[in-house]
């Protein structure tokens, strides 16, 4: 055998080897989002600059796939790809491309190696919780019985307990099946911070049914107590600042109030914000009018300490006896004020 020929042998594998390397190259350079030439001016415009961009990366990953059926990203890639899908659904608006990620989902668990089926399932068990619109959606008993096959398939798996507990923030309005989620995290739990975290679910879903004591001075100086709402449906938000979903989640709350203009409902903040300029200038902002409670002391306030609070934005809402009904009222936020409105 010649030099030369000796010579293909020996460097083909290294040049199959930088191709599939600069292929995944490609698809990693994607991963950082569009670049922004100009200031987005309207939704429409973000939506479609974010379309935009998931093509991209599915051009990517497309390539990658074609290239190197047996690379050593492949499962990876695939997973990408579902996730895009879905990610593609929720700025379309169209149902297939969720349906596209769901069934390329079930043909990789097929083929997947045992020991990275886990994966799978977990991002399976991601797209799903991002579909679930309202706490009573009927989808929501599948996810139970999903996450609780999931601890029970991969029980050393290290994404169990955060599973769990993201899965339980849907059940709210079923302390039997949150709490029984919660302690199997408990069980779970590897660190110390996510069994703190749990603790902390725990002591508010005690809170859940019972008259919720709160009162402070608000960001213009005046005292306010939460009885002195009673015979209204009241929205608590928690948020600060520096929290940039507390501050998104304002417009929520902003939607919510204009859903019920001339209703018994109202709204209460909870700011977690230190510095008074700061806060007025974050009010003045997003002109919001509603009484704002400040907590100077943020984390270490006994207020929050009090309610075990760990995550910002919080939306509960009160009935109209003084009791809180829901820790999570972001999402089902205003069939669940209509109810409430028409109890006695």
């Amino acid at each position: 055998m010649n030099l030369r020929i000796l010579l293909v042998l020996f460097l083909l594998p290294v040049s199959l080897l930088a191709g599939e390397a600069e292929a995944w190259k490609a698809v990693l350079a994607l991963e950082a989002g569009p670049s922004l030439a100009r200031e987005i001016q309207t939704r429409e415009a973000a939506r479609k600059i974010v379309l935009e961009h998931l093509a991209k990366q599915e051009t990517a990953l497309r390539a990658y796939l074609k290239a190197h059926p047996k690379g050593a990203h492949v499962l990876d890639a695939h997973l990408r790809l579902a996730r895009l899908y879905a990610t593609r659904s929720d700025f379309s608006g169209n149902a297939a491309d969720f349906d596209t990620a769901i069934r390329l989902l079930e043909r990789v668990i097929q083929t997947a190696p045992a020991e990275s089926r886990a994966d799978v399932d977990f991002t399976r068990i991601g797209l799903y919780m991002r579909r679930i619109a309202t706490p009573v959606d009927l989808a929501c008993d599948d996810l139970y019985d999903h996450a609780i096959a999931f601890q029970q398939r991969y029980p050393d798996d290290r994404r169990v307990a955060p599973l769990l507990v993201e899965v339980a923030t849907l059940f709210d309005a079923e302390p039997r099946r949150k709490k029984n989620l919660l302690q199997r995290a408990h069980m779970a739990a590897r660190t110390p911070e996510v069994r703190a975290r749990i603790e902390d679910d725990m002591h508010r879903l005690a809170l859940l049914g019972q008259p919720l004591p709160l009162h402070g001075t608000t960001a213009d100086g005046k005292a306010i107590d939460l009885a002195d709402y009673r015979g209204k449906v009241v929205l608590l938000y928690f948020f600060a600042s520096w929290s940039a979903p507390g501050v998104a989640g304002l417009e929520s709350v902003q939607i919510m109030r204009k859903s019920f203009v001339g209703e018994q409902f109202v709204t209460l903040g909870i700011s977690l914000d230190s510095a008074d300029e700061t806060l007025q200038e974050l009010l003045r902002t997003h002109n919001v009018t509603w009484p704002v409670i400040q907590e100077k002391e943020g984390w270490k306030s006994p207020l929050i300490r009090g309610f075990h609070l760990n995550a910002l934005p919080s939306f509960w809402l009160i009935d109209r006896k003084g009791a809180l009904r829901s820790l999570n009222a972001r999402v089902g936020g205003e069939m669940l004020v209509k109810e409430l409105l028409q109890e006695p």
